[in-house]
């Protein structure tokens, strides 16, 4: 039986990586592939997913928002966020879940990070910006955001404070700046912000792992600042998505 990640240019994803090794080591019958589709091809990528025993996938960009569509079922967490990153297949009835959230929580813990009651700003307002800003409400954190469209404000009630990115510089007042954007991945290894003024406290995260030191991530080394990359989230969302398919395959 097979499962993937369905998204747009992603070969450099470390996904089939490391969910292979994990059902190789515990003898699970899955195999995880690369589903590199484009966006108008979608609909027969679902129609073929019986014929071809896919069980169920995890989305990445660009199609978090855009799946939903093909969903019949929604998780509690996935409404919530209003994304899906990980879907199950159960007797032809596909059931979204968002395992992003979870992921970014461990994340934290993981390395020690507890953000209750502190400034933390969003740089983004696309799918995984939803999961992190769903994550820190739950932590208790004073959400900050930054991004361009004005119309996706109304998504983020609870923010304290939004702003451009180009606005964005001075991250001074913030204990993490965390890049939810598409910058800085191996496509576009860009800025996402200029930065004018920084505390030595301030904590840079980058959602993106490839390369492992985006280029923000390179500029908060350069100014001896701690960074954090997405590799630790992208093991900790892998591992409840292979929890939420092996649950199912149970059931089965």
């Amino acid at each position: 039986m097979k499962v993937g990640l369905l998204g747009r240019n992603i070969s450099y994803s470390r996904s089939p990586e490391i969910h292979n090794s994990w059902y190789k080591e515990r003898n699970i019958p899955l195999t995880y592939s690369i589903f590199d589709v484009k966006r108008d091809d979608i609909p027969s990528f679902i129609e073929s997913m019986e014929k071809e025993g896919i069980v169920g996938f995890n989305v990445t960009v660009p199609y978090k928002e855009h799946i939903m569509g093909f969903i019949h079922e929604l998780h509690s967490e996935a409404l919530e966020v209003g994304a899906v990153n990980t879907v199950v297949v159960k007797e032809g009835w596909r059931i979204g879940y968002c395992t992003d959230v979870h992921g970014f929580e461990r994340s934290l813990a993981e390395n020690g990070l507890d953000l209750k009651g502190k400034k933390v700003l969003i740089l983004g307002s696309g799918g995984a910006a939803r999961a992190v800003y769903t994550a820190l409400r739950h932590i208790g954190a004073e959400i900050h955001m930054a991004f361009r469209s004005e119309e996706k404000k109304v998504q983020f009630p609870e923010s304290r404070l939004f702003m451009s990115l180009e606005e964005a510089g001075d991250i001074s007042k913030y204990a993490m700046v965390i890049n939810c954007t598409k910058l800085g991945n191996i496509n576009d290894d860009r800025l996402p912000i200029e930065i004018t003024g920084y505390s030595p406290d301030t904590v840079l995260y980058d959602l993106n792992y490839e390369p492992k030191y985006s280029a923000f991530l390179r500029k908060g080394k350069e100014l001896g600042l701690r960074v954090i990359n997405g590799e630790s989230m992208l093991r900790n969302q892998a591992m409840k998505s292979i929890e939420i398919w092996t649950d199912a395959l149970k059931q089965s």
